[in-house]
């Protein structure tokens, strides 16, 4: 089975959840106190039959900061860098009540 992603679908619900988030909480979010993360290579991420093995860390300062290289266009966009802002996401969803 094929899943697809409508990424307009996906542009419009990300523009209304940072529109939101904008005006509950203003253009700076605070998701302290957390940095490192843990993180599972993608072939055990989608496999929930098995336990993950290889888990790695990740740091949201290093992500971030390369999410604003790319803002900025100091860096060209690469597909891993969707991984990057997924983190800082699930951060934001994680730490921030509205």
């Amino acid at each position: 089975m094929s899943l697809q992603v409508n990424i307009t679908d996906i542009e419009k619900a990300l523009l209304r959840l940072l529109k939101e988030l904008r005006e509950q909480k203003g253009e700076l979010v605070e998701i302290d106190p957390v940095d490192f993360y843990w993180s599972i290579n993608r072939e055990e991420l989608y496999d929930p039959y098995h336990n993950p093995s290889h888990l790695t860390l990740g740091q949201l300062t290093d992500d971030l900061e390369e999410i604003k290289r790319i803002a900025e266009r100091k860096a060209e966009p690469v597909s891993q860098d969707f991984v990057k802002i997924s983190s800082v996401l699930a951060a934001i969803g994680h730490k921030t009540v509205w």
